[in-house]
């Protein structure tokens, strides 16, 4: 039975609720109707009571007053007035009211449960008029005290209409906060996870685009060598051996932080500004002089900042072999400062006008629009660094980044 019951509602909150109204402006209209002409207490043709007999005339007082409550939704405090005004006519003629007041008394609910407060108000000024003036006729039942019951009833009707309207916009507000902070832990997570994937994109490019370009110039550096000096390509080969290693090693870091067996993160240290050395030394025999400087005492640094400061300096060694071309010298300075560390890259290759008028397929632009250049930037202002690259004087280029790390420890 109860889930007949449930299913009737369904399917009832699956109409139109217009097309609800006006059946039930019909029903009050029928039973309005009935109602009025069904007090039989006539003496010699005219009511006892002091009630007048209905006529034809009656049928349409009763049609103003039932008919409002059709567009009750559209206008419910203009349905309360055109419906009061209709009764208001009709009982002053001195006709029965039989169940009229049924239908004042709904749109009386409903303008004090669907409208703002302030029109709710409006519509019990309203009904308060009309009872008055109600109360002014020789109507039977409405002397003072009957006036005054009336009005009380109406205004119970009223005050139960706003006690639900309040009620009910305190539920839907309770549910807008609910919605409201799901969708900000949807977006929050998403927001998680968008960091985490660029994360990831950003080791993985840094990890690769390194690798391969020391690999892609021992290959070649091989291939040229091969037949002239094969000891000088058997170094070759070994420095693509010990490269790929290493990238292999650091792969599976990487993914060790991804997919562990145990469900916990690795235990595999990040790249720290202690293992510069041993970039710079992978880097100096692909073929590429490059020099480490280290100045000032190393501090306790934030994990993560070191990591954002091994990157910067190992994708601008990386942009250095791609479009550098034969520097002859390459400096890596590390100074520790108070509460900052700062790293810079200055190479006297080509420089930015080579790079940009020579640019192969794939090259980083010379701009610092290039997907290495971005991560660095990206990870330089992940800790309120700065980052600034381009010409250096003389020559070349040159990559600087400031990692603060004062409230980071």
């Amino acid at each position: 039975m109860v889930n007949w019951i449930e299913r009737q509602l369904e399917r009832l909150r699956a109409v139109d609720p217009v097309v609800i109204d006006r059946v039930i402006a019909l029903i009050f209209t029928v039973l309005g109707i009935a109602s009025v002409f069904a007090q039989d207490i006539r003496e010699d043709g005219v009511l006892v009571d002091g009630f007048r007999a209905p006529s034809v005339l009656a049928c349409i007082t009763v049609v103003i007053v039932c008919a409002p409550v059709a567009f009750r939704r559209r206008a419910p405090l203009a349905a309360l007035v055109v419906s009061s005004i209709g009764i208001l006519i009709h009982i002053a003629i001195g006709w029965p009211e039989g169940a009229l007041p049924l239908a004042v008394l709904f749109l009386t609910y409903t303008v004090a449960a669907w409208c703002p407060l302030r029109t709710a108000f409006a519509g019990l000024g309203v009904l308060t008029v009309t009872v008055l003036l109600l109360g002014l006729t020789d109507s039977p039942g409405l002397d003072t005290v009957g006036a005054l019951a009336v009005l009380a009833q109406f205004t119970a009707v009223w005050a139960i209409g706003v006690a639900l309207r309040s009620r009910r916009m305190a539920t839907d507000s309770r549910v807008r906060e609910a919605e409201e902070r799901a969708e900000a832990e949807r977006q929050g997570a998403a927001r998680v996870l968008a960091e985490e994937r660029l994360r990831i994109a950003q080791e993985l490019h840094d990890v690769m685009a390194h690798s391969m370009s020391v690999i892609a110039v021992q290959a070649g550096l091989g291939v040229h060598v091969l037949d002239d000096r094969p000891e000088q390509a058997r170094a070759a080969l070994e420095a693509i051996s010990t490269t790929s290693r290493a990238t292999l090693a650091e792969l599976r870091q990487l993914l060790g932080v991804l997919r562990d067996s145990n469900g916990a993160r690795s235990d595999v240290p990040a790249h720290v500004l202690a293992d510069l050395p041993q970039l710079v030394e992978d880097v100096r025999v692909a073929g590429v002089p490059v020099t480490l400087h280290v100045e000032g005492d190393a501090e306790c640094i934030h994990a993560g900042i070191e990591l954002s400061a091994f990157r910067v300096v190992q994708e601008a060694l990386t942009n250095v072999i791609k479009h550098a071309g034969d520097p002859t010298r390459v400096d890596v300075t590390v100074r520790h400062l108070p509460g900052a560390v700062a790293v810079e890259v200055v190479d006297d290759g080509r420089g930015l006008a080579a790079r940009s008028g020579n640019k192969r397929q794939g090259d980083a632009p010379a701009d610092g629009s290039g997907h290495g250049l971005i991560g660095m930037r990206e990870r330089v202002e992940l800790w309120g660094g700065e980052l600034s690259v381009g010409p250096a004087p003389g020559g070349g280029y040159r990559v600087k980044a400031l990692l603060p790390y004062g409230d980071q420890q």
